[in-house]
């Protein structure tokens, strides 16, 4: 997939990162095998995708995030595959890319009833999700959101750690664009909201396949 034009760099906070809002996760069907780097390995089918919309209202930052992926394990390392992810912030794009090595890229948010459109820098559709907010039940539960960023020589992982009210479903694709590899069912095999939802995301480990130290991350 196609990397646009990043824009200027700008300052970022350093880690960790310790963002409160809501958010949808969802594990869907593809169409086909989701690509995924080696030497990782997929986890269940490679058919697998998650999708992650997340709305950052307070803290470090403020933003608004689309994560799309599979889960991954190599030894004992496991976690989401970020292959896709896109941010409405510079501030974040450059703090994920520069802390954590995701690729993040700019795009719009436009929320509606139930729904949110995200379009990518130059105004191209990436996804139309649509949302439903469910009240959770009982305490605010933690639920550890292990991350792979990098590329071969210089891997990053992290284990996030969110707390909210959790309740089943809430996400489903009603549109969903051409460029990936991919396509996707448009109801979640399982998914969740998360609402009053506080998400730590740490500084990751950084490593390589032979054990060297890892160069730095490119933008």
């Amino acid at each position: 997939m196609k990397t646009h034009k990043l824009p200027p760099e700008v300052p970022f906070p350093p880690a960790p990162w310790n963002l409160s809002g809501e958010g949808w996760i969802g594990l869907f069907q593809a169409d086909q095998d989701v690509p995924c780097p080696a030497p990782w390995k997929h986890v269940l089918s490679p058919r697998l995708v998650i999708v992650a919309l997340m709305r950052y209202r307070e803290g470090t930052l403020s933003y608004d995030e689309l994560m799309v992926g599979p889960l991954v394990r190599h030894g004992t390392r496991m976690g989401l595959w970020v292959a896709h992810i896109w941010v409405d912030s510079a501030t974040s794009l450059w703090g994920g890319r520069r802390i954590w090595s995701l690729p993040k890229e700019m795009a719009t948010f436009t929320w509606e009833e139930g729904r949110v459109r995200v379009k990518d820098a130059r105004g191209a559709p990436i996804a139309t999700l649509g949302v439903e907010r469910r009240t959770g039940f009982g305490p605010s539960l933690p639920m550890p959101v292990p991350g792979i960023g990098g590329a071969p020589g210089q891997w990053t992982s992290f284990v996030g750690r969110l707390r909210g009210r959790l309740a089943p479903g809430g996400l489903n694709v009603e549109g969903w664009s051409e460029r990936f590899p991919f396509q996707l069912g448009d109801a979640a095999l399982v998914s969740v909201h998360a609402s009053s939802m506080t998400l730590t995301v740490p500084p990751p480990q950084s490593w390589s396949e032979d054990g060297a130290a890892p160069p730095s991350p490119s933008p």
